[in-house]
């Protein structure tokens, strides 16, 4: 009688342990799960406003290329056209061989302005002969003022046209930052093109910058933006007197999106 009543003192006290331990992992497990709930919550709200800021950003840069081109319209082209206009609507004038000399030769830079123009939209060059000869062809248009070389490692392989027009835009925009801030003679562009991912090296012999101080200037918030469009990871590599040197690594392409 005596062992029973022993055996079920034993047993309730385990029954109370094993209560209490219940009691005590619930509490703790509820707190944790209180913990990473509040963590997921501070990271989704981190997200959510990282998310606004490419918002404001790429808005900023959409803005500033909307006034970029309507300044080119309404200054360059605009007056072109009201100069044509005035000289075709006075007879009197066009009559006269000089006068009709300089309107024919007004006619190809107006519409090289448009061509620009159109360009400065879309790059559309890319869609009939690619990223690599678009970028040939920029490196052309520059090469009065800057040296640029396109040097391709190993076989290029492309990733997409959406994502070839987002490289080309950095690239183009590195290379507006080059002439106009870096005092630079010569640019080089570094394409390596492998199965897990697409990588850039961009570098000029400037004079170059010191990032931690340059880095809310509005090209270089251009460059990032896009870059992060992409998903991709980049690094700066920049001082005063050193030159400038980008690098862009674009994730395995089927990620991207």
């Amino acid at each position: 009688m005596e062992e029973s009543v022993v055996l079920m003192y034993y047993l309730l006290v385990i029954l109370v342990f094993i209560i209490i331990l219940t009691v005590l992992f619930s509490l703790l497990h509820r707190k944790s799960l209180r913990k990473l709930l509040e963590a997921e919550l501070e990271r989704t709200k981190a997200e959510v406003q990282h998310q606004k800021n490419m918002v404001k950003t790429i808005v900023s840069v959409q803005e500033a290329e909307r006034k970029r081109i309507a300044r080119i319209v309404h200054d360059d082209i605009g007056n072109r056209v009201n100069i044509l206009s005035v000289w075709l609507n006075h007879p009197e004038a066009w009559s006269k061989d000089r006068s009709r000399e300089i309107v024919m030769k007004q006619l190809p830079s107006l519409a090289e302005a448009v061509r620009n123009i159109s360009h400065t939209l879309y790059p559309v060059a890319i869609e009939y002969i690619g990223l690599v000869a678009a970028l040939e062809e920029l490196a052309i248009n520059v090469s009065v003022i800057l040296k640029t070389d396109i040097i391709i490692q190993h076989t290029y392989t492309s990733p997409g046209l959406d994502v070839e027009v987002q490289v080309y835009r950095v690239i183009q925009e590195f290379l507006n930052n080059v002439l106009k801030h870096a005092g630079a003679s010569r640019m080089q562009v570094h394409i390596r093109s492998t199965e897990r991912s697409l990588a850039f090296l961009l570098e000029d012999n400037g004079r170059g910058f010191d990032p931690a101080t340059i880095r809310n200037g509005m090209g270089l918030q251009n460059i990032e933006s896009r870059i992060r469009l992409m998903q991709a990871a980049f690094k700066w590599k920049s001082a005063p007197g050193k030159g400038c040197r980008l690098i862009i690594i674009i994730p395995a392409y089927e990620t991207i999106g």
